[in-house]
């Protein structure tokens, strides 16, 4: 029986097989030394943009300059690009047929007028996500991926589908100020994705080329 506040040792544990469920990147905490920041910061997307973003999703500048006044869904090859902003919560939208504004856990795609975006851009904030197919492991930590996604599941809550592809892990070369993101540590927990020795485990993540984080031009 687990008794309350006791932690239990998932080495200890039977491994299960980790399964194909990728969830975006979920804000689990921030980086020792850095000041916890619950809030969200608020960005436009414009109206005509025919793309789904989904929570945990991450984004940045459609131009991937701060010049630009909207933000768009991000891909592995912007990210590269230009630093991403940080990680999709939400949005405040008109539908396009008109009528009151209303929350919105994704983004719909081509809305009514410009909608106000939530994003997580705290640059010491920490995220767990599924690797794309290989399992990251603890050797890995402290090196910086790039990251795949695609169109969200608006079903249960229009959550990401972005994972981290582990094929790109490194640490030497002129990429690694570009990617996006820094392997941290492993999921501790108990259940899908804690298994690193099989594919599609959960690792913990922070922020490596990000606006906030940038040491190259966007």
């Amino acid at each position: 029986q687990r008794l309350p506040g006791r932690v239990i040792n998932p080495a200890r544990s039977p491994a299960v097989a980790n399964i194909n469920a990728p969830f975006g990147f979920r804000h689990t905490s921030y980086q020792p030394g850095g000041a916890p920041d619950y809030q969200l910061s608020s960005y436009a997307i414009n109206s005509s943009y025919a793309t789904q973003i989904g929570f945990g999703d991450p984004v940045c500048f459609s131009t991937n300059s701060a010049a630009s006044p909207f933000i768009i869904q991000a891909t592995g090859a912007l990210a590269t690009a230009g630093p991403i902003i940080g990680i999709f919560q939400g949005c405040l939208y008109i539908p396009s047929a008109g009528g009151a504004p209303q929350y919105s856990p994704f983004f719909p795609a081509s809305v009514g007028a410009v909608a106000t975006a939530y994003v997580l851009d705290a640059p010491n904030a920490q995220f767990f996500a599924q690797s794309l197919n290989t399992a990251v492991t603890s050797a890995m930590i402290g090196q910086v991926f790039n990251f795949t996604t695609g169109q969200c599941s608006t079903v249960g809550g229009g959550f990401s589908i972005a994972t981290i592809d582990q094929s790109t892990g490194t640490t030497s070369g002129a990429v690694v100020s570009l990617l996006p993101f820094r392997l941290t540590g492993l999921y501790p927990g108990l259940g899908n994705g804690s298994d690193p020795t099989t594919a599609f485990n959960v690792g913990r993540y922070c922020f490596n080329n990000q606006i906030f984080r940038s040491t190259v031009g966007g």
